[in-house]
């Protein structure tokens, strides 16, 4: 499925663009905030190809993609036409205040502004380690414009943050930019630091001076107050003088209200923040560094991971260094382990493919893929993850490892951690990674977890598996007289639950009629599945083959999609058969729930 036909999907099962109200993405997942969540249907969401995973938390649904998601998005935008109106249903600024809505305006606020991040602090990493080793002069002009472009997005994070902050409060973010445009200031920014410098002086108020430069709130804080002011002036305003006086009246009010406190409040919080983690890990040492770890996983899953991303950079620029950082390494190579464990341990060769595929993507710095697709899935995987990066957690704070810019925690980013040289800091980030690969790995692989079964063709039985999810009936069940009176030989009938169906056991196909699908097994076996009652008299319509006639599939591989609402809709039963027409069938389930590639049958 094409990236554009994809977010058509999307966007329709979240009830239309009118139910989303704001969509933005991050470096695996879209988000979306609706006015209706109830209009959404994210187990069919689930389903499509292409998507790995969903999940709704804090009053925002998550549709994990993985590392092409932008691309994604990028489809999604113009569908949306450049975003959603906040004018109907529920708003944002309306939400009731909780904890959940502070993590899901963070996350949105940070999730745009990440590959400018990772950019940057990637980029430091590199020109340390080509110092460090004296690869290049740390003095020279190609030094100098290299170490220009990876300070830009930490020297002006204020106006990335600005803009971020406009569009997630739903202000003019030219206006969000004159905010951050006042923190900093040269009046500003050359007091700080300056004991002679003679007090601001504003309505009988000094105006407290801190450095904003690589500050996170206090912009942020001054954002949500021209917002606020902005919206409550748009109302009372006529609209004849909204043009000239909202926005001079919105700034005269924000900025000095943003000087004298809330930029204040907002740079002496995130010193405390940062203090804060200093005095938790301080106070628990390493038990600090195996919690976070060992959860990390679980805060992935809910996707609040990005909810730590200003503790990380206020961390960063207080401290010159993060321990936050650290153990999210740890987490991607604890999920990449675990993964690479499945893959080693199981006898199954499309599920060591995907376990393979998705432990390099999380070894790279992408976790979601074996997160969802392999680890939660097969359960004791996801707790051999949790215990590797517990381990590695505690590794890192009781070796006292440091993270020296903000970067995406996967095996690129480990040039960061060799600060002007310093190789045993990137030695001992590299033995704790290690660690957590290898204690997730063993777990996972002596976990016991269950494997995907495999279709035995070199013996004369071969176990048949479901094409598709759903519910099991016996054949003689169906409504129609030629598969329920056994012409078409044994079998099993399934009422879908998806529009997918996948190859039961290794085969070649020797038929395709739009609605069904001949095989024929290397031991001659042959099998038919058929797809709906009469739905021959659909002449195709509605159904789209994704094999020929003379291919070799693998058990699992996708042989046809159909549009079960379309064909309901025209009138036809969905009822899905699957018979054996030359063979003896034992050891049936005829009934309950079934799984895409849950045994049903052998065929002897």
């Amino acid at each position: 499925m094409g990236n554009k036909e994809l977010a058509k999907k999307i966007i329709n099962l979240l009830g239309g663009k009118d139910n989303i109200q704001y969509a933005l993405h991050c470096i695996t997942r879209l988000r979306f905030n609706l006015k209706d969540d109830s209009k959404a249907d994210m187990k069919q969401i689930e389903k499509l190809e292409g998507v790995i995973g969903v999940q709704s938390q804090n009053g925002q649904q998550q549709v994990i993609i993985g590392s092409h998601v932008a691309s994604v998005f990028s489809e999604i935008e113009p569908l949306l036409n450049n975003g959603t109106s906040n004018s109907e249903g529920k708003s944002e600024n309306n939400r009731k205040f909780s904890l959940s809505v502070i993590v899901e305006t963070i996350a949105g606020i940070f999730s745009p502004i990440i590959p400018a991040l990772v950019a940057a602090g990637m980029l430091k990493g590199v020109l340390a380690l080509l110092t460090g080793f004296n690869i290049i002069s740390g003095e020279g002009g190609t030094y100098q414009i290299f170490d220009m472009i990876s300070d830009i997005t930490f020297y002006f994070l204020p106006f990335i943050l600005a803009v971020s902050s406009a569009r997630k409060f739903k202000v003019n973010e030219y206006l969000g930019l004159c905010v951050a445009g006042a923190l900093m200031y040269p009046t500003i920014i050359n007091a700080v630091g300056d004991e002679a410098a003679k007090p601001i002086i504003f309505i009988n108020m000094a105006i407290p001076i801190y450095k904003y430069a690589d500050s996170v709130f206090p912009v942020i804080l001054g954002v949500l107050l021209l917002s606020i002011i902005y919206k409550f002036f748009e109302r009372i305003i006529p609209n004849i003088f909204k043009l000239v006086l909202v926005p001079m009246i919105s700034l005269v009010i924000t900025i000095p209200l943003t000087l004298l406190f809330l930029a204040p409040i907002g740079a002496i919080g995130g010193i405390k923040l940062a203090s804060g983690i200093v005095w938790l890990f301080q106070t628990l040492g390493p038990l600090a560094g195996f919690l976070l770890g060992f959860f990390m996983p679980l805060i992935v899953l809910c996707g609040m991971h990005q909810s730590t991303s200003p503790i990380q950079l206020q961390n960063i620029a207080t401290l010159g260094y993060d321990y936050l950082l650290p153990v999210s390494f740890c987490h991607n190579m604890a999920e990449s382990g675990a993964a690479f464990g499945v893959g080693l341990r199981s006898k199954s060769s499309a599920l060591k493919a995907i376990a393979f595929s998705t432990s390099f993507s999380a070894f790279i710095g992408i976790s979601e893929p074996a997160l969802f697709t392999i680890n939660v899935r097969k359960k004791r995987p996801l707790i051999a993850a949790m215990i590797g990066n517990g381990v590695g957690g505690f590794l890192t704070v009781l070796l006292g490892v440091k993270c020296f810019a903000f970067v995406m925690p996967g095996i690129t980013s480990l040039p960061v951690y060799s600060n002007n040289g310093n190789m045993i800091n990137l030695l001992l980030m590299t033995f704790c990674i290690a660690v957590s690969f290898l204690v997730s790995a063993v777990a996972a692989f002596f976990s016991g977890f269950e494997d995907d079964p495999v279709s035995d063709s070199a013996a004369d039985e071969v176990i048949i598996l479901s094409p598709m999810k759903g519910t099991l009936i016996p054949l003689s069940e169906v409504k129609d007289e030629t598969f329920s009176g056994g012409s078409c030989g044994e079998g099993v009938a399934i009422i879908p639950e998806e529009g997918k169906v996948a190859a039961p056991c290794d085969a070649t196909v020797e038929a395709v009629m739009g609605h069904a699908v001949g095989l024929k097994t290397s031991t001659g076996k042959e099998l038919l599945i058929h797809v709906g009652i009469n739905t021959v008299e659909l002449n195709g319509k509605f159904f789209t083959p994704k094999v020929k006639v003379g291919e070799k599939v693998r058990y699992g591989q996708e042989l046809l999609r159909f549009e079960m609402a379309d064909i309901a809709n025209a009138g036809y039963d969905t009822t899905t058969m699957i018979t054996c027409t030359n063979g003896t069938i034992k050891s049936e389930k005829t009934s309950g729930n079934i799984s895409r590639l849950e045994q049903i049958f052998i065929i002897e």
